[in-house]
């Protein structure tokens, strides 16, 4: 998908695994220059710790990576993959979910792992088209994603485009952050 943008052209396009891997270190250079600024202010642990789970989990069923470019240059990424049936992303919740609520199939959930538009790009609605695209062709029924408490203005975002908390997960190692909301979307883009 190609458009006009105020600030030239952007296209938003979604890899299949091989252009993911041949993208790793740029989606990696802008994963460091998104979450290395406050609200996150990541440190070099989590972002070595990014580049080496990023090329693994191209491999995941269902994974998808979606992209902004104004013109060369990448402005925005997201990306992530469904639930396998045995999935522990429901489990050790500090409000646990239902049974049925957490159960799996490998294609009713899709994780959104990592996704952020570069600062000087913000306001502009393209992260709102990257979250659209990356979600829309997934073919799942609802998507989840993990976001940190202290990102007041992500939260209240995803808030706008329909996303609701359901709980809040402990991280051990608590990298990058001791505590996660963990939010779901269930009227997926593009589903009517």
């Amino acid at each position: 998908m190609t458009d006009t943008a105020p600030t030239g052209k952007l296209t938003i396009e979604t890899h299949g695994r091989r252009e993911a891997l041949a993208l790793a270190g740029t989606i990696c250079d802008l994963y460091e220059a998104v979450f290395s600024l406050p609200p996150f202010d990541g440190k070099a642990a989590e972002f070595a710790n990014q580049r080496s789970y990023f090329p693994r989990l191209v491999d995941r069923p269902g994974f998808r990576l979606t992209t902004a470019r104004s013109g060369a240059e990448f402005v925005g990424f997201g990306y992530g993959h469904l639930l396998p049936a045995d999935t522990r992303w429901w489990g050790a919740l500090a409000e646990p979910v239902g049974e049925e609520f957490a159960a799996e199939t490998g294609t009713r959930t899709f994780v959104v792992i990592d996704y952020g538009v570069l600062p000087d790009r913000r306001g502009a609605g393209i992260g709102h088209r990257i979250h659209d695209e990356l979600l829309s062709g997934s073919g799942a029924e609802r998507a989840t994603l993990s976001v940190q408490p202290k990102a007041v203005l992500t939260r209240e975002l995803y808030r706008r485009w329909g996303w609701r908390k359901v709980s809040e997960k402990l991280m051990d190692p608590p990298i990058p952050a001791p505590v996660f909301e963990i939010l779901v979307l269930e009227e997926m883009p593009g589903v009517r």
